[in-house]
């Protein structure tokens, strides 16, 4: 993986903000995009689902990668291994994005793609990723990890 110049790096950090702009003005889903610097850039894109009502993913660039991050749910307080299993079934059949275990053994949504692959439909393209996968995978996945607090 090579290193951008900061010419380069800085023109990848405009193309997400002008990508990630466009979403929140002409996607409804898109509530809010906000950006910011602590070390490295990074943006905040706020989500209105169905599914899960709200959440959101975070994109943050390095100097040789951009990694998008989505907070899934917490770990799960039943059927551990169910819930493990089933989410690494499906990341079989995934595109863009993978279910990796956090702290704590919460679940996320992440993607990593070396910077010199970004271009503005693989940006749109993982901001659909995790839209979709949040809102087919999420109350299935609840079920199982919360079983008893929805069969009540």
């Amino acid at each position: 993986m090579a290193t951008m110049t900061p010419a380069e790096l800085s023109n990848v950090e405009k193309l997400i903000d002008d990508v990630l702009g466009v979403a929140v003005s002409e996607i409804d889903a898109v509530a809010a995009v906000e950006r910011g610097e602590i070390d490295k850039p990074f943006w905040y894109v706020r989500i209105a689902g169905e599914s899960k009502q709200h959440f959101s993913a975070e994109f943050t660039l390095d100097q040789r990668t951009l990694t998008v991050e989505s907070y899934f749910m917490p770990a799960p307080e039943e059927n551990l291994e169910q819930v493990f299993s089933h989410l690494l079934i499906r990341n079989r059949s995934m595109a863009e994005m993978s279910f990796v275990i956090g702290g704590e053994q919460a679940i996320y949504l992440r993607s990593r793609v070396e910077n010199r692959h970004i271009d503005a439909a693989l940006i749109d393209r993982l901001l659909a990723a995790v839209y979709e996968y949040t809102e087919q995978f999420f109350l299935p996945a609840m079920r199982l990890g919360y079983e008893s607090k929805f069969n009540r």
